[in-house]
């Protein structure tokens, strides 16, 4: 029974913190045109495991502000079906990350911690340096898009203050997917 309510309890947080984001992100949009970024946000790698699976590589460059939640859903939403999500920076500070097969994924700490400020910001190790989290995938529908299509996510980034971190994604290629 504990362990229900556990899951329930961390179900409405998601609930919540999904919630009060995405209220916030169209207006973050709309302002972030002309303004600098706080976090850059993009994919480090996608590279073929198997047949019909794959690994893509986030990275998150926050040299500013601490990440205390994040929220990524990934266009096209039926291009990849979400396996698991793991690793990297937010695994290093406990993050529990929660996801759907659809590309939903959201994930913070229920005991505080926050993903430190990004130290390398630049130079050839900036992106690798800065792995977020990794993402393993399966897709039967790779073959049905043009490889000069783009991946991108809509992304929300939560402050330790609950402010939504203004964030710029940078599309991926599909030409640029490391295949067996």
């Amino acid at each position: 029974m504990d362990n229900a309510k556990c899951i329930f309890y961390n179900f409405l947080i998601f609930f919540l913190l999904s919630f009060c984001l995405a209220n916030n992100s169209s207006s973050l949009n709309q302002e972030s045109n002309n303004s600098s970024h706080k976090v850059e946000v993009g994919i480090e790698s996608i590279i073929q495991v198997s047949k019909d699976e794959y690994i893509i590589s986030v990275y998150a460059i926050n040299p500013y502000d601490r990440i205390a939640g994040i929220q990524f859903k990934i266009q096209p939403e039926d291009l990849f079906e979400v396996i698991d999500v793991y690793g990297g920076r937010s695994k290093d500070k406990g993050f529990e990350m929660h996801f759907n097969k659809k590309g939903t994924i959201l994930g913070f700490s229920m005991v505080a911690n926050t993903i430190d400020p990004s130290i390398i910001v630049s130079g050839p190790s900036m992106l690798d340096s800065n792995v977020l989290l990794e993402i393993k995938v399966k897709s039967s529908r790779l073959s049905k898009y043009n490889l000069d299509s783009e991946i991108t996510f809509d992304c929300v980034f939560a402050s330790k203050k609950g402010e939504v971190l203004e964030t710029k994604f940078i599309p991926f290629k599909l030409s640029n997917i490391d295949k067996k």
